[in-house]
């Protein structure tokens, strides 16, 4: 189990202005033992913000594929042809080639995002355009027992390392099943609202937010239980083998 939290994590920026906190990056053999460099398919995921009043420097990448995800604050996004606000709940799948950036056009609060980066394997299909969607829109599942799941983004929608990006809540007191993966899996738990115990093998820790949990190794079988009276929410993705 590797935990991290992004307040733990150095800082840098990206895209000209955004502040950005990279909890996790892909493995690298001449970096080996660099803390947060778990990832097998992923390039990385940070948590980042623009200040008030602040816009990005409009930015493309040729072979980069990002997804956005609001955590808190209100702004404008434009990716491409596309401009709209946006607020928190909201997913932005930008594909490579699409000139992107973000306005905070808030006086007194930051414009906080997730950020996770993909690079799309060479002859892949990708979108032309962007997608925006918000979390609440799409349909409610439910799966290993007590997760209830709203699908961000899947393969249907472009994604082309990733396997799926989720919104999963577990209600208060509540435990899920046991469960592993294979050996070459990513699998990632990013804690939005609440706190819980996850448990992977014999490794234990309270997961609060703004903590970061990689399932590795990923044949380990983990659960994430809801000790409290709160539910919590996780922003979840993955690419299983």
């Amino acid at each position: 189990m590797v935990v991290r939290n992004w307040l733990n994590c150095s800082s840098g920026f990206s895209h000209g202005n955004i502040i950005e906190r990279t909890m996790l990056t892909k493995e690298d053999p001449q970096t080996s033992g660099k803390e947060g460099a778990v990832l097998r398919h992923i390039e990385s995921f940070s948590r980042a913000y623009l200040e008030p009043l602040v816009a990005s420097v409009p930015t493309s990448h040729k072979e980069i594929q990002e997804v956005f995800y609001i955590v808190n604050g209100k702004g404008t996004v434009a990716v491409g042809d596309i401009k709209k606000g946006v607020c928190q709940g909201d997913g932005i799948l930008v594909p490579p080639g699409l000139t992107h950036s973000f306005v905070n056009e808030q006086e007194d609060e930051l414009l906080e995002m997730l950020i996770l980066v993909e690079k799309v394997p060479e002859g892949a299909e990708v979108r032309k355009e962007a997608l925006i969607r918000n979390y609440r829109e799409r349909p409610l599942g439910q799966g290993h027992w007590t997760h209830l799941v709203h699908p961000l983004f899947g393969r249907d929608d472009g994604l082309t390392v990733l396997h799926n990006v989720l919104i999963v809540r577990i209600e208060a007191m509540q435990t899920p099943d046991q469960h592993g993966h294979g050996a070459n899996t990513d699998e990632i738990w990013y804690m939005l609202k609440g706190s819980g115990v996850h448990v992977m093998g014999r490794d234990v820790c309270v997961q609060k937010p703004g903590d970061v949990v990689a399932c590795y190794p990923s044949t380990a079988v983990h659960s994430l239980i809801n000790h409290t009276e709160e539910p919590l929410q996780i922003f979840y993705f993955a690419h299983y083998e």
